[in-house]
């Protein structure tokens, strides 16, 4: 047996997302407000005063010049208040927000001010509002380095030999499916293009992997078997995004599904 690194989103056999997002934006910057000297702006737009909802006052912090600065804070003490002149609608809902007011007049120069709090699915940085992170997690209580093997490593290897596959030395073994990106659809490349691009490069991962077999034993539930199908779907609300799947079986007779998505001109 083998592993390799999760950087799956979604587990391939069971479709659930790995690794959801606490929405926790750290560090972002803000600014003394020069007319009252109390609010804080959002330094990337001043003329707002935080970037995005605060979901739970209570796990908001603040550093000043890499100090942290309690709310409690005799001199830089703050609060975090309601903005009544900022309401924005997200999915047919009124998203109210805050804003953090100190309790006295701040008058530094340019002070380095940094805030961290949590907020909404839709305005998370970290996820890009997709709920959920491609990325490993580090911290104490989690597995800072989460592995695949078997199935899932088989369905992760493959998606890597589709999207990522590059090699200037080797044309053969290269994918082009990445270069269809911000095509015209229909004119220049086709759904069927798509279709032979994935076929094309899994039976190339194919070939890799009988030519591995012979100097390294493989679990055979990592190894590609067959090529069940492959189908590129154009959305039919929008006909710029065309989803692409595929399921592939190993020698154990079980079968990964594959999916991503393209987004192409029209």
């Amino acid at each position: 047996m083998s592993y390799d690194y999760n950087v799956l989103m979604f587990d391939p056999m069971s479709q659930l997302p790995i690794g959801a997002c606490d929405h926790h934006q750290w560090f972002e910057r803000y600014v003394v407000n020069q007319n009252d000297f109390r609010t804080l702006n959002y330094a990337g737009n001043t003329s707002i005063n935080q970037r995005a909802p605060i979901n739970g006052p209570n796990a908001v912090q603040m550093w000043i010049s890499d100090e942290q600065v309690q709310s409690t804070d005799p001199i830089y003490g703050w609060q975090v208040v309601l903005d009544p002149d900022r309401v924005e609608v997200v999915n047919g809902v009124n998203t109210s927000f805050n804003k953090i007011v100190f309790n006295n007049p701040v008058r530094l120069v340019l002070p380095l001010i940094e805030v961290s709090y949590i907020t909404q699915v839709q305005y998370c940085l970290k996820c890009s509002a997709t709920g959920f992170l491609n990325d490993f997690k580090l911290g104490v209580g989690a597995d800072p380095l989460a592995e695949v093997t078997q199935t899932t490593k088989l369905a992760q290897k493959a998606l890597k030999w589709i999207l990522s596959s590059r090699c200037p030395f080797y044309p053969t073994f290269v994918c082009t499916i990445k270069s269809y990106i911000g095509r015209k659809l229909g004119i220049q490349i086709t759904d069927t293009d798509l279709q032979t691009s994935v076929v094309n490069a899994l039976t190339n991962m194919q070939k890799v992997q009988q030519a591995q077999s012979t100097v390294q034993n493989l679990d055979p539930q990592e190894i590609l078997k067959d090529i069940v199908n492959v189908t590129a779907i154009i959305d039919q609300e929008d006909p710029t995004i065309v989803r692409v799947s595929a399921t592939v079986s190993n020698y154990s007779g079980q079968t990964a599904p594959l999916g991503f998505t393209l987004r192409m001109n029209n």
